[in-house]
Protein backbone atom coordinates (compact mmCIF):
# COMPACT_ATOMS: atom_id res chain seq x y z
CA UNK A 1 0.00 0.00 0.00
CA UNK A 2 3.04 2.54 0.42
CA UNK A 3 4.59 1.81 -2.86
CA UNK A 4 0.45 2.90 -3.96
CA UNK A 5 0.71 5.67 -2.26
CA UNK A 6 4.07 7.05 -3.31
CA UNK A 7 3.12 6.32 -6.47
CA UNK A 8 0.29 8.05 -6.65
CA UNK A 9 2.12 11.17 -5.65
CA UNK A 10 4.81 10.42 -8.24
CA UNK A 11 2.38 10.07 -10.49
CA UNK A 12 0.10 13.57 -9.52
CA UNK A 13 3.72 15.70 -9.48
CA UNK A 14 4.47 14.09 -13.19
CA UNK A 15 0.73 15.35 -14.62
CA UNK A 16 0.89 18.91 -12.34
CA UNK A 17 4.62 19.30 -13.50
CA UNK A 18 3.69 19.06 -17.00
CA UNK A 19 0.57 21.12 -16.98
CA UNK A 20 2.77 23.87 -15.55
CA UNK A 21 5.31 23.34 -18.43
CA UNK A 22 2.53 23.40 -20.79
CA UNK A 23 1.19 26.42 -19.06
CA UNK A 24 4.49 28.35 -18.76
CA UNK A 25 5.34 27.68 -22.21
CA UNK A 26 2.20 29.41 -23.68
CA UNK A 27 2.39 32.15 -21.54
CA UNK A 28 6.58 32.79 -22.82
CA UNK A 29 4.66 32.50 -26.50
CA UNK A 30 1.85 34.48 -25.71
CA UNK A 31 4.14 37.04 -24.00
CA UNK A 32 6.60 37.63 -27.50
CA UNK A 33 3.09 37.47 -29.60
CA UNK A 34 1.73 40.29 -27.77
CA UNK A 35 4.94 42.28 -27.65
CA UNK A 36 5.34 41.66 -31.61
CA UNK A 37 1.63 42.62 -31.82
CA UNK A 38 1.93 45.58 -29.68
CA UNK A 39 5.10 47.02 -31.36
CA UNK A 40 3.50 47.09 -34.79
CA UNK A 41 -0.09 48.39 -33.82
CA UNK A 42 1.76 51.01 -31.94
CA UNK A 43 3.33 51.72 -36.03
CA UNK A 44 0.50 51.70 -37.43
CA UNK A 45 -1.14 53.94 -35.10
CA UNK A 46 1.62 56.44 -35.84
CA UNK A 47 1.49 56.74 -39.35
CA UNK A 48 -2.54 57.13 -39.03
CA UNK A 49 -1.97 59.95 -37.16
CA UNK A 50 0.66 61.18 -38.90
CA UNK A 51 -1.00 61.65 -42.26
CA UNK A 52 -3.55 64.43 -41.77
CA UNK A 53 -0.03 66.37 -41.01
CA UNK A 54 1.26 65.27 -44.46
CA UNK A 55 -1.80 65.91 -46.19
CA UNK A 56 -1.77 69.69 -44.68
CA UNK A 57 1.56 70.14 -45.86
CA UNK A 58 1.13 69.25 -49.63
CA UNK A 59 -2.29 71.35 -49.89
CA UNK A 60 -0.25 74.18 -48.71
CA UNK A 61 2.53 73.83 -51.60
CA UNK A 62 4.99 70.75 -49.78
CA UNK A 63 7.23 69.02 -52.55
CA UNK A 64 6.97 65.62 -52.75
CA UNK A 65 8.77 63.60 -51.35
CA UNK A 66 8.36 65.30 -47.85
CA UNK A 67 10.79 64.26 -44.93
CA UNK A 68 8.31 64.03 -41.76
CA UNK A 69 10.60 62.54 -38.96
CA UNK A 70 13.68 60.67 -39.38
CA UNK A 71 12.01 57.45 -39.77
CA UNK A 72 8.85 58.68 -41.91
CA UNK A 73 8.76 60.12 -45.51
CA UNK A 74 5.53 61.50 -47.36
CA UNK A 75 4.80 61.56 -51.40
CA UNK A 76 2.12 62.80 -53.12
CA UNK A 77 3.10 61.80 -56.60
CA UNK A 78 4.32 58.29 -57.53
CA UNK A 79 6.57 59.79 -59.72
CA UNK A 80 8.41 60.64 -56.99
CA UNK A 81 8.75 57.48 -55.52
CA UNK A 82 12.13 55.77 -55.57
CA UNK A 83 12.60 53.35 -58.09
CA UNK A 84 12.80 50.70 -55.48
CA UNK A 85 9.80 51.54 -54.11
CA UNK A 86 7.55 51.59 -56.94
CA UNK A 87 5.98 48.40 -56.49
CA UNK A 88 4.13 50.45 -53.69
CA UNK A 89 2.10 51.98 -56.21
CA UNK A 90 -0.03 48.20 -56.96
CA UNK A 91 -1.02 48.08 -53.51
CA UNK A 92 -4.59 48.99 -52.73
CA UNK A 93 -5.85 51.99 -51.40
CA UNK A 94 -6.19 51.83 -47.67
CA UNK A 95 -3.21 49.53 -47.09
CA UNK A 96 -1.48 50.27 -44.14
CA UNK A 97 0.58 47.36 -42.39
CA UNK A 98 4.06 46.14 -42.52
CA UNK A 99 6.26 44.55 -45.73
CA UNK A 100 8.40 41.85 -45.52
CA UNK A 101 11.22 40.67 -47.31
CA UNK A 102 9.60 42.92 -50.35
CA UNK A 103 12.01 45.63 -50.10
CA UNK A 104 15.50 45.86 -49.26
CA UNK A 105 14.48 46.91 -45.21
CA UNK A 106 11.04 46.04 -43.84
CA UNK A 107 8.76 49.15 -43.90
CA UNK A 108 5.73 50.24 -42.81
CA UNK A 109 3.91 51.61 -45.55
CA UNK A 110 0.13 53.59 -45.80
CA UNK A 111 -1.28 54.45 -49.31
CA UNK A 112 -4.53 56.68 -49.60
CA UNK A 113 -5.27 59.50 -51.40
CA UNK A 114 -6.79 62.98 -50.90
CA UNK A 115 -8.37 65.44 -53.04
CA UNK A 116 -7.46 69.34 -54.04
CA UNK A 117 -9.23 71.54 -55.56
CA UNK A 118 -10.48 69.51 -58.24
CA UNK A 119 -7.61 66.76 -58.58
CA UNK A 120 -7.03 64.12 -56.87
CA UNK A 121 -3.62 63.30 -55.45
CA UNK A 122 -1.86 60.07 -53.78
CA UNK A 123 -1.15 59.70 -50.45
CA UNK A 124 1.98 57.81 -49.33
CA UNK A 125 3.41 57.19 -45.94
CA UNK A 126 6.78 54.88 -45.82
CA UNK A 127 8.60 54.24 -42.28
CA UNK A 128 11.75 52.57 -42.05
CA UNK A 129 10.42 49.32 -39.52
CA UNK A 130 13.96 48.38 -38.75
CA UNK A 131 14.74 52.37 -36.95
CA UNK A 132 11.61 52.07 -35.23
CA UNK A 133 11.41 48.28 -33.95
CA UNK A 134 13.44 46.62 -31.03
CA UNK A 135 16.69 45.19 -32.75
CA UNK A 136 17.44 41.55 -32.61
CA UNK A 137 19.53 42.29 -29.52
CA UNK A 138 16.56 43.82 -27.71
CA UNK A 139 14.30 41.08 -28.67
CA UNK A 140 17.03 38.74 -27.11
CA UNK A 141 17.20 40.65 -23.80
CA UNK A 142 13.32 40.68 -23.44
CA UNK A 143 13.01 37.33 -24.33
CA UNK A 144 15.17 36.08 -21.87
CA UNK A 145 13.78 38.35 -19.38
CA UNK A 146 10.21 36.62 -19.97
CA UNK A 147 11.67 32.94 -19.81
CA UNK A 148 13.51 33.73 -16.83
CA UNK A 149 10.04 34.95 -15.16
CA UNK A 150 7.88 32.08 -16.97
CA UNK A 151 10.50 29.67 -15.37
CA UNK A 152 10.10 31.15 -12.10
CA UNK A 153 6.30 31.24 -12.00
CA UNK A 154 6.73 27.15 -13.02
CA UNK A 155 9.39 26.74 -10.49
CA UNK A 156 6.89 29.00 -8.07
CA UNK A 157 3.78 26.64 -9.68
CA UNK A 158 5.91 23.21 -8.68
CA UNK A 159 6.74 24.06 -5.38
CA UNK A 160 2.70 24.94 -4.70
CA UNK A 161 1.50 21.99 -6.32
CA UNK A 162 4.16 19.39 -4.83
CA UNK A 163 2.71 20.84 -1.11
CA UNK A 164 -0.82 20.57 -2.32
CA UNK A 165 0.00 16.80 -3.74
CA UNK A 166 1.54 16.12 -0.16
CA UNK A 167 -1.21 17.23 1.79
CA UNK A 168 -3.81 15.42 -0.36
CA UNK A 169 -1.76 12.48 -0.41
CA UNK A 170 -0.91 12.52 3.08
CA UNK A 171 -4.49 10.84 4.37
CA UNK A 172 -4.43 8.10 1.57
CA UNK A 173 -0.73 6.98 3.04
CA UNK A 174 -1.86 7.55 6.69
CA UNK A 175 -5.33 4.90 5.35
CA UNK A 176 -2.39 2.84 3.48
CA UNK A 177 0.04 2.37 6.65
CA UNK A 178 -3.40 1.70 9.27
CA UNK A 179 -4.40 -1.11 6.55
CA UNK A 180 -1.24 -2.70 6.57
CA UNK A 181 -0.55 -2.34 10.03
CA UNK A 182 -4.25 -2.67 11.18
CA UNK A 183 -4.62 -5.02 14.24
CA UNK A 184 -8.05 -6.57 15.43
CA UNK A 185 -10.60 -3.24 16.76
CA UNK A 186 -8.27 -0.47 15.93
CA UNK A 187 -9.95 2.13 13.72
CA UNK A 188 -8.97 3.94 11.39
CA UNK A 189 -7.89 7.90 11.59
CA UNK A 190 -6.91 10.80 9.36
CA UNK A 191 -5.73 14.41 10.79
CA UNK A 192 -8.22 16.88 11.42
CA UNK A 193 -7.17 18.95 8.19
CA UNK A 194 -8.07 16.10 6.05
CA UNK A 195 -10.71 16.96 3.49
CA UNK A 196 -14.08 15.92 4.40
CA UNK A 197 -14.00 13.06 1.57
CA UNK A 198 -11.61 11.31 3.96
CA UNK A 199 -13.17 11.59 7.16
CA UNK A 200 -15.92 9.97 5.32
CA UNK A 201 -13.63 7.55 4.46
CA UNK A 202 -12.68 6.52 7.43
CA UNK A 203 -15.70 6.31 8.87
CA UNK A 204 -16.99 3.71 5.82
CA UNK A 205 -13.54 1.76 6.59
CA UNK A 206 -14.48 1.86 10.18
CA UNK A 207 -17.94 0.69 10.10
CA UNK A 208 -17.42 -2.04 7.44
CA UNK A 209 -14.67 -3.22 9.97
CA UNK A 210 -17.00 -3.41 12.37
CA UNK A 211 -19.36 -5.64 10.57
CA UNK A 212 -16.98 -7.93 9.42
CA UNK A 213 -15.91 -8.41 12.93
CA UNK A 214 -19.55 -9.13 14.27
CA UNK A 215 -19.63 -11.32 11.08
CA UNK A 216 -16.91 -13.11 11.84
CA UNK A 217 -17.74 -13.94 15.76
CA UNK A 218 -21.28 -14.68 14.54
CA UNK A 219 -19.92 -17.06 12.48
CA UNK A 220 -17.57 -18.29 14.87
CA UNK A 221 -21.02 -18.85 17.13
CA UNK A 222 -22.76 -20.40 14.77
CA UNK A 223 -20.03 -22.95 14.26
CA UNK A 224 -19.49 -23.54 17.83
CA UNK A 225 -23.10 -23.85 18.32
CA UNK A 226 -23.45 -26.16 15.49
CA UNK A 227 -20.47 -28.36 16.42
CA UNK A 228 -22.24 -28.64 19.88
CA UNK A 229 -25.53 -29.90 18.71
CA UNK A 230 -24.43 -32.32 16.42
CA UNK A 231 -22.12 -33.56 18.99
CA UNK A 232 -24.65 -34.10 21.71
CA UNK A 233 -26.91 -36.58 19.58
CA UNK A 234 -23.71 -38.19 18.57
CA UNK A 235 -23.10 -38.68 22.52
CA UNK A 236 -26.29 -40.06 23.06
CA UNK A 237 -26.25 -42.44 19.79
CA UNK A 238 -23.27 -43.81 20.45
CA UNK A 239 -23.64 -44.35 23.87
CA UNK A 240 -27.28 -46.02 23.12
CA UNK A 241 -25.18 -48.46 20.91
CA UNK A 242 -23.04 -49.55 23.38
CA UNK A 243 -25.85 -50.18 25.68
CA UNK A 244 -27.71 -51.97 23.02
CA UNK A 245 -24.97 -54.47 22.65
CA UNK A 246 -25.05 -55.55 26.31
CA UNK A 247 -27.55 -58.07 27.24
CA UNK A 248 -31.01 -56.40 29.07
CA UNK A 249 -34.66 -56.92 29.12
CA UNK A 250 -36.26 -56.19 26.10
CA UNK A 251 -37.60 -52.62 27.84
CA UNK A 252 -34.69 -51.80 28.65
CA UNK A 253 -33.31 -52.14 24.74
CA UNK A 254 -36.66 -50.38 23.36
CA UNK A 255 -35.30 -47.44 25.02
CA UNK A 256 -32.12 -47.56 23.85
CA UNK A 257 -33.13 -47.72 20.43
CA UNK A 258 -36.32 -45.22 21.49
CA UNK A 259 -32.95 -42.90 22.34
CA UNK A 260 -31.00 -43.66 19.56
CA UNK A 261 -34.07 -42.82 16.89
CA UNK A 262 -34.70 -39.23 18.63
CA UNK A 263 -30.93 -38.43 18.62
CA UNK A 264 -30.99 -39.31 14.80
CA UNK A 265 -33.86 -37.31 14.14
CA UNK A 266 -32.44 -34.20 15.77
CA UNK A 267 -29.43 -34.35 14.35
CA UNK A 268 -31.44 -34.83 11.35
CA UNK A 269 -33.58 -31.59 11.99
CA UNK A 270 -30.30 -29.82 12.61
CA UNK A 271 -28.47 -30.70 9.66
CA UNK A 272 -32.12 -29.57 7.82
CA UNK A 273 -31.61 -26.50 9.08
CA UNK A 274 -27.71 -25.80 8.32
CA UNK A 275 -28.87 -27.10 4.75
CA UNK A 276 -31.49 -24.42 4.15
CA UNK A 277 -29.64 -21.50 5.64
CA UNK A 278 -27.01 -22.50 3.19
CA UNK A 279 -28.81 -22.48 0.20
CA UNK A 280 -31.19 -19.14 1.31
CA UNK A 281 -27.76 -17.72 1.65
CA UNK A 282 -26.70 -18.72 -2.22
CA UNK A 283 -30.07 -18.08 -3.28
CA UNK A 284 -30.79 -21.68 -4.15
CA UNK A 285 -34.13 -21.68 -2.24
CA UNK A 286 -36.50 -19.13 -3.40
CA UNK A 287 -37.81 -19.35 0.92
CA UNK A 288 -41.60 -19.23 -0.48
CA UNK A 289 -43.87 -18.47 2.44
CA UNK A 290 -45.70 -21.00 4.93
CA UNK A 291 -48.21 -21.22 7.14
CA UNK A 292 -46.98 -21.13 11.42
CA UNK A 293 -49.56 -23.82 12.84
CA UNK A 294 -50.79 -24.52 16.33
CA UNK A 295 -49.27 -28.20 16.17
CA UNK A 296 -45.51 -26.91 14.82
CA UNK A 297 -45.10 -25.25 17.72
CA UNK A 298 -46.79 -27.85 20.26
CA UNK A 299 -44.01 -30.30 18.76
CA UNK A 300 -41.25 -27.92 19.71
CA UNK A 301 -42.83 -26.94 23.12
CA UNK A 302 -42.45 -31.37 23.67
CA UNK A 303 -39.20 -31.49 23.28
CA UNK A 304 -38.62 -28.76 26.14
CA UNK A 305 -41.42 -30.28 28.76
CA UNK A 306 -39.07 -32.41 29.90
CA UNK A 307 -36.18 -29.87 31.19
CA UNK A 308 -38.80 -27.39 32.00
CA UNK A 309 -40.48 -30.09 34.22
CA UNK A 310 -37.61 -30.93 36.45
CA UNK A 311 -37.78 -27.16 37.39
CA UNK A 312 -41.37 -27.09 37.85
CA UNK A 313 -41.87 -24.68 34.99
CA UNK A 314 -45.18 -24.77 33.51
CA UNK A 315 -45.32 -24.06 29.34
CA UNK A 316 -47.99 -22.36 27.59
CA UNK A 317 -48.82 -21.43 24.27
CA UNK A 318 -50.96 -18.50 22.97
CA UNK A 319 -51.83 -18.44 19.35
CA UNK A 320 -53.16 -15.32 18.14
CA UNK A 321 -52.80 -15.54 14.26
CA UNK A 322 -51.53 -18.14 11.98
CA UNK A 323 -49.22 -15.77 9.73
CA UNK A 324 -47.22 -16.64 6.87
CA UNK A 325 -43.65 -17.16 7.71
CA UNK A 326 -40.17 -17.87 5.28
CA UNK A 327 -38.06 -19.96 7.74
CA UNK A 328 -38.21 -24.06 7.50
CA UNK A 329 -39.32 -25.99 10.18
CA UNK A 330 -35.76 -26.96 10.83
CA UNK A 331 -34.78 -23.31 10.84
CA UNK A 332 -37.91 -22.28 13.54
CA UNK A 333 -37.10 -24.83 15.16
CA UNK A 334 -33.47 -24.01 15.97
CA UNK A 335 -34.34 -20.52 17.12
CA UNK A 336 -37.34 -21.64 19.35
CA UNK A 337 -35.15 -24.19 21.16
CA UNK A 338 -32.59 -21.58 21.24
CA UNK A 339 -35.53 -19.12 22.92
CA UNK A 340 -37.20 -21.85 25.23
CA UNK A 341 -33.56 -23.14 26.36
CA UNK A 342 -32.34 -19.92 27.74
CA UNK A 343 -35.60 -19.18 28.98
CA UNK A 344 -35.97 -22.51 31.24
CA UNK A 345 -31.84 -21.69 32.06
CA UNK A 346 -32.76 -18.15 33.07
CA UNK A 347 -35.90 -19.90 35.36
CA UNK A 348 -35.72 -21.08 38.39
CA UNK A 349 -39.74 -21.77 38.51
CA UNK A 350 -42.86 -20.11 37.62
CA UNK A 351 -44.47 -19.96 33.87
CA UNK A 352 -42.81 -19.65 30.46
CA UNK A 353 -45.54 -17.90 27.62
CA UNK A 354 -44.89 -18.87 24.05
CA UNK A 355 -47.47 -15.81 21.94
CA UNK A 356 -48.23 -15.60 18.25
CA UNK A 357 -49.12 -12.97 16.33
CA UNK A 358 -49.15 -11.29 12.86
CA UNK A 359 -46.25 -8.86 13.84
CA UNK A 360 -43.99 -11.97 15.67
CA UNK A 361 -42.86 -14.83 18.18
CA UNK A 362 -42.36 -13.97 22.02
CA UNK A 363 -41.29 -15.93 24.86
CA UNK A 364 -41.80 -14.73 28.46
CA UNK A 365 -40.52 -15.97 31.15
CA UNK A 366 -40.60 -15.53 34.94
CA UNK A 367 -36.93 -15.78 35.66
CA UNK A 368 -34.07 -13.33 36.75
CA UNK A 369 -34.38 -10.92 33.80
CA UNK A 370 -31.25 -9.44 32.23
CA UNK A 371 -27.90 -8.46 33.90
CA UNK A 372 -27.05 -4.92 34.09
CA UNK A 373 -23.48 -5.79 33.44
CA UNK A 374 -23.57 -7.38 29.73
CA UNK A 375 -27.15 -6.49 28.78
CA UNK A 376 -27.94 -9.90 28.13
CA UNK A 377 -30.38 -12.50 30.85
CA UNK A 378 -28.84 -14.55 33.28
CA UNK A 379 -28.13 -17.93 31.49
CA UNK A 380 -28.28 -16.61 28.31
CA UNK A 381 -24.89 -16.94 25.96
CA UNK A 382 -24.44 -18.72 22.61
CA UNK A 383 -27.95 -19.22 22.16
CA UNK A 384 -28.71 -15.88 21.54
CA UNK A 385 -25.40 -15.14 18.99
CA UNK A 386 -27.06 -17.92 16.80
CA UNK A 387 -31.01 -16.52 17.11
CA UNK A 388 -29.42 -12.90 16.02
CA UNK A 389 -27.98 -14.46 12.93
CA UNK A 390 -30.64 -16.65 11.79
CA UNK A 391 -32.89 -13.94 12.32
CA UNK A 392 -30.58 -11.95 10.23
CA UNK A 393 -30.53 -14.29 7.32
CA UNK A 394 -34.18 -14.10 6.84
CA UNK A 395 -34.92 -10.10 7.63
CA UNK A 396 -36.24 -11.10 10.73
CA UNK A 397 -35.32 -8.73 14.04
CA UNK A 398 -34.39 -10.10 17.30
CA UNK A 399 -35.27 -7.94 20.62
CA UNK A 400 -34.52 -8.56 24.40
CA UNK A 401 -35.99 -6.71 26.94
CA UNK A 402 -37.01 -6.92 31.26
CA UNK A 403 -40.13 -7.27 32.15
CA UNK A 404 -42.12 -6.76 35.67
CA UNK A 405 -41.48 -10.29 36.30
CA UNK A 406 -38.69 -11.41 34.15
CA UNK A 407 -37.32 -10.73 30.47
CA UNK A 408 -39.22 -11.11 27.02
CA UNK A 409 -37.58 -12.27 23.16
CA UNK A 410 -39.45 -11.08 20.78
CA UNK A 411 -38.64 -12.45 17.21
CA UNK A 412 -40.02 -9.19 15.13
CA UNK A 413 -41.45 -10.65 11.25
CA UNK A 414 -40.29 -8.43 8.24
CA UNK A 415 -42.21 -4.99 8.16
CA UNK A 416 -43.05 -5.46 4.38
CA UNK A 417 -45.23 -8.87 3.40
CA UNK A 418 -43.48 -9.22 0.58
CA UNK A 419 -39.76 -9.87 2.28
CA UNK A 420 -39.27 -13.34 3.36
Amino acid sequence: MRKTAKSLTRKLSVYFGGIALLVAAILYLLSIVILYWVEDELNRRTLEQIAPSAQTAFEQGAISPLILSTTITAYNDASSLPEEYQAITDLPLGFLDELHDTFKEDIFILRSQYSHGEATHPLILVMDAEKVELSRGEWSCISLVILAVTLMLFALFGFAITLLTRRLIAPIRAISNQLEDSEGDRRFRVSKDATLEFHALTASLNHYQQEIAQLIRREQAFSRYASHELRTPLTIIQGASRLLEQEGNPEFLKRQRHRIAKAAGNMQQIIDALLSLVKQERGLNTAKLRALDEKELRQILAEVEPLASQKQIQLSLTLDATPQIAPSEAVLRMLMINLLNNAINASDSGRITIGVDDKGIWVKDQGRGMSSSDNRPQGHGLGLEIVEALCQRYQWRFSLSNDNEGCIARLHFPVSSDAP
